[in-house]
């Protein structure tokens, strides 16, 4: 990956903080003084989490958030209801493909339509081989691959924590075989009954903050100097 611009200078700690970090439990994040910039926007790949926050109440995507919080424009190709498969539509044609050189920095966000329309596990995980292999190319960008996390919906298998984890898994199998990739898991601090909205699979504005905070850690431990 090649050398970027130093990032934008941070006044205080204050600015530096997650854009909505005043959901409970959550500890503020900081960017220190050794951080590299990305050169051009957080483009991000996916579903409706992306394309239309505004099903599950919030006014922002999480991608957009984490953007804004690392002083970054955000740009978004999903599409609602989109699988792995879409998303490799949307990286490898059309207006939305990917263009080498164009960012370092891009977000996969696609499990969790997969697990609720039942998809095949080797046919998800081909679809994410043949997405993630739009970008090994030079320059190579930081690919940021958001984790499944857990649903309450019934109609969604992923309201079952074991087939979470086993797409996590698979998941983490296929992001081995690339250097860039970087597994978003927001696992840890994510609380189905107060992230997701009444239809029990859409984040509201809790869900999509901690989703950001999450994206923000783990490209700053990409970006910035131990």
């Amino acid at each position: 990956m090649r050398l970027r611009a130093l990032l934008v200078a941070v006044a205080t700690a204050a600015a530096c903080v997650m854009t909505g970090s005043g959901v409970s439990g959550r500890t503020p994040l900081a960017l220190g003084q050794d951080c590299l910039a990305a050169h051009g926007p957080l483009i991000a790949y996916g579903h409706s989490y992306l394309e239309s926050p505004g099903i599950g109440g919030a006014k922002a995507s999480y991608a957009t958030l984490a953007a804004s919080s690392l002083g970054l424009k955000s740009v978004i190709r999903a599409v609602n209801g989109g699988t792995t498969v879409d998303v490799d539509k949307l990286v490898h044609s059309g207006p939305t493909r990917w263009v080498p050189g164009s960012s370092d920095l891009v977000l996969i966000d696609s499990a969790i339509n997969d697990i609720g329309d039942k998809l095949p596990t080797a046919r998800w995980t081909a679809a994410l081989q043949h997405t993630l292999s739009a970008f090994a190319v030079p320059p190579v960008p930081t690919i940021l691959l958001v984790r499944p996390l857990q649903v309450t919906a019934k109609t969604n298998q992923g309201h079952d924590p074991k087939v979470i984890a086993a797409y996590a898994a698979e998941q983490r199998k296929v992001a081995t075989k690339f250097s860039a990739v970087r597994i978003v898991d927001a696992s840890s601090g994510w609380n189905p009954a107060r992230d997701l909205s009444a239809d029990g699979v859409h984040p509201n504005t809790a869900g999509m903050s901690e989703l950001a905070h999450a994206v923000r850690g783990t490209a700053s431990s990409t970006f910035c100097a131990p």
